[in-house]
């Protein structure tokens, strides 16, 4: 498998200092003198409702480096072991470690002198009822749900993140990629069975029971392992590679609408970030929710029922492929490099299925989400290496939203073109092994340029977001804007963001001719986080049809300095605002009218601001997403205000 060059030199100098005795932890990657390069299990079910299992795994482990009498080190939780063969040598084994630690695992000594490169076969025997992560919401591991018996490779409170421990005595790290193969053996050939990689033959017993043969080629990470067992109905879709559908047969009608467009979806995938990296793509319904497992994804059966042809949810887990699956993070400090990137394409799907503006849409959407919500309930943090315990977990929404729109952000700064290509170079160049942050930024900084170190710093590593003051002065024949980030005065530690890039749209006097030409740009602030621009008239910041960033507009305030009337401040609040804004003025000794108008000059809203009022709130909950203009006039003058409102996605 491919590894960074960095983790490469690290396990060669394991032949210089020895046996590393420390085993990798979920956010700590250990080099290990060995290498396991396929798992070959065998799995009984007698009867999956009870989640019974009487199993065998054979390992075949390679050294890296020379040895006498190494340790193996695996994961198993919850199952009895039974006998450990090394060869045919029955050995011993000891656990180390309680339930509640990330690194409870088990070890045996290999027994003999091994040279760097040679393999040993490790045969497991075990058995016992198949668990999960337990607690009040328990979701990876093994469950029995709605008569089907799965598991799910993760868990979002357990200690160790992986979750294929459950069910399999393996090395339970995304460090360390195999092949695999799984022999599945249930009641009767009522029952099937979805798993990893290409199915082979089925083999009838002399019992009755069934055994399904299940073989993927291609590394796999083993939190990314599965097997699903019902008594399904098979959906079959056409593609460049198979399109199989695991479904029970009262779902098979809404399934079949959900899943109607995953092809399609997996052409979109294949031609922005490269070809379909494996040799099917599988989905099954599952009742507790969706999993990118290699070739075998399980979706959420609400979802499945939904009969959303759209299938973002879908669309998600398919993206996980390429993001997480071919490339799989080093350890899960690293998990950003699979949600954000799969939550971002999420956009593009849309945006490949729906057109520009819902892409935007999709976006800003994601901005709001994590601004109002999921900051607010689970806290601020980077999206690299960021906290597990509650409010946050082992899968925060923090690396799914705000990752999206940074990598939007990117896109932007980027453009169309160098974007993609280099999210094809990342893919390309770690195909089927891991990665970890600074492998990405190798392969965006020739897109990026001399804004790749900030932009990694600010967005990746740090904390925050841009919070702005939008602040206008009008003259008869211009507007003088001043965009401020101002979050550092509440939030010390918040950066200044140099790397936000920022879209603007407004209107200017066309150049030498008659007329007005309305502007849709992006800007960049400057060393002290402001930005600077006359116009005719402002329409609106981070709108237009070029990028939603990650801001938050804390003020709009325009102030009028025509000399025939004394200057009046007025400020609009906040923003973007979803349900209602607040307007206030500095100077109430008049009544103005208050209009608010979409882009085109379509009239939404019509309201009157008191003499003596000095505010007046608006409410909004007609208004769909999107920018809008606050038209406040009185005695001959007239200021504009931009507004943006955003809903939930």
């Amino acid at each position: 498998m491919k590894k960074p060059l960095a983790i490469t030199i690290v396990q060669m100098l394991i032949g210089v200092f020895g046996a590393a005795a420390q085993i990798s932890s979920p956010t700590l990657y250990v080099p290990q003198v060995f290498d396991v390069r396929h798992y070959d299990a065998e799995l009984r079910f007698a009867n999956p409702a009870t989640r019974q299992v009487v199993g065998r795994v054979e390992t075949r482990v390679g050294w890296n480096t020379r040895v006498s009498d190494p340790e193996y080190k695996f994961h198993l939780r919850g199952l009895s072991i039974d006998s450990v063969f090394v060869g045919k040598t029955r050995v011993s084994w000891t656990t180390l470690g309680a339930v509640a630690e990330d690194t409870m695992h088990h070890r045996i000594v290999v027994p003999g002198a091994h040279d760097s490169g040679s393999v040993s076969t490790i045969a497991i025997h075990y058995s016992g009822t198949m668990t999960n992560e337990g607690g009040s919401s328990p979701w990876g591991g093994v469950q029995y749900d709605d008569s089907v018996l799965y598991a799910l490779g993760v868990g979002f409170a357990n200690a160790s993140v992986g979750a294929t421990q459950h069910w399999l005595p393996c090395y339970d790290h995304p460090s360390d990629k195999v092949t695999f193969t799984g022999r599945f053996t249930v009641p009767d050939s009522t029952w099937l069975v979805a798993s990893n990689g290409i199915e082979g033959p089925r083999t009838p017993n002399a019992d009755g029971s069934v055994t399904y043969l299940w073989s993927e080629a291609r590394p796999v990470a083993t939190y990314l392992l599965t097997f699903a067992a019902a008594r399904f109905r098979v959906l079959s879709m056409p593609g460049r590679v198979p399109h199989v559908f695991y479904v029970l047969r009262r779902d098979s009608t809404l399934s079949a609408r959900s899943y109607r467009l995953v092809p399609k979806m997996t052409e979109v995938y294949s031609e922005l970030y490269g070809n379909y990296p494996f040799d099917k793509v599988g989905y099954y319904n599952s009742v507790k929710g969706s999993m990118e497992h290699q070739g075998m994804i399980a979706l959420a059966l609400s979802v499945a029922r939904s009969g959303d042809t759209a299938n973002v949810t879908g669309a998600h887990e398919l993206a996980h492929q390429w993001f997480g699956d071919c490339v799989s993070p080093l350890d899960f400090r690293y998990a950003w490099l699979t949600e954000s990137f799969a939550t971002y394409s999420e956009c593009s799907w849309l945006e490949a299925l729906r057109g520009r503006t819902i892409y935007l849409s999709a976006v800003q959407g994601k901005a709001r989400s994590y601004i109002t919500q999921i900051a607010k309930s689970e806290g601020i943090f980077a999206l690299e290496d960021f906290p597990r315990k509650a409010p946050s977990s082992n899968y925060p929404g923090t690396i799914y939203a705000k990752g999206a729109v940074v990598l939007a952000m990117a896109r932007a700064i980027c453009g169309d073109s160098a974007f993609y290509a280099s999210l094809r170079r990342y893919i390309a160049d770690h195909a089927y092994g891991t990665a970890v942050t600074e492998d990405f930024r190798r392969a965006i900084e020739p897109a990026l340029g001399g804004r790749t170190d900030a932009f990694f710093r600010e967005w990746v590593t740090g904390i925050g977001w841009p919070r702005l003051t939008v602040d206008q002065v009008s003259t008869s024949d211009a507007v003088e804007v001043t965009i401020t980030q101002v979050q550092r005065q509440t939030n010390p530690a918040w950066p200044i963001f140099s790397t936000l890039p920022l879209n603007v749209l407004y209107t200017r006097p066309r150049d030498g001719a008659p007329g007005i030409d309305t502007v849709d740009a992006i800007v960049y602030p400057d060393g002290d986080g402001v930005v600077r621009f006359s116009c005719r008239q402002l329409l609106g910041v981070n709108t237009g049809g070029l990028v939603r960033s990650l801001v938050e507009i804390t003020r709009t305030t325009s102030v009028s300095s025509d000399n025939a009337l004394p200057s009046v401040t007025y400020t609009l609040a906040p923003q973007p605002a979803s349900d209602d804004v607040v307007i206030q003025r500095s100077d109430a000794s008049t009544a103005a009218k208050v209009q608010i108008v979409d882009l085109r000059g379509t009239l939404q809203t019509e309201l009157t601001f008191g003499q003596g009022a000095s505010q007046l709130p608006v409410d909004l909950t007609e208004l769909p997403s999107g920018a809008y203009r606050v038209l406040v006039s009185w005695k001959g003058s007239q200021i504009a205000l931009p507004l943006m409102v955003t809903r939930g996605e």
